[in-house]
């Protein structure tokens, strides 16, 4: 998943749902790669 974080830094966050559904536990994370950054805007479709 990439999404925008409270600072404004783009970040690649894996994570995956408990059996319940109810929670999601986070794997990783960190600041998106430039590549990354052009597909989340648009660049590279």
């Amino acid at each position: 998943m990439l999404g925008y974080s409270n600072e404004s830094n783009l970040l690649m966050v894996c994570h995956c749902e408990r059996s319940s559904g109810q929670s999601i536990r986070i794997i990783s994370a960190r600041k998106a790669t430039k590549n990354e950054r052009k597909y989340y805007d648009g660049e590279m479709l």
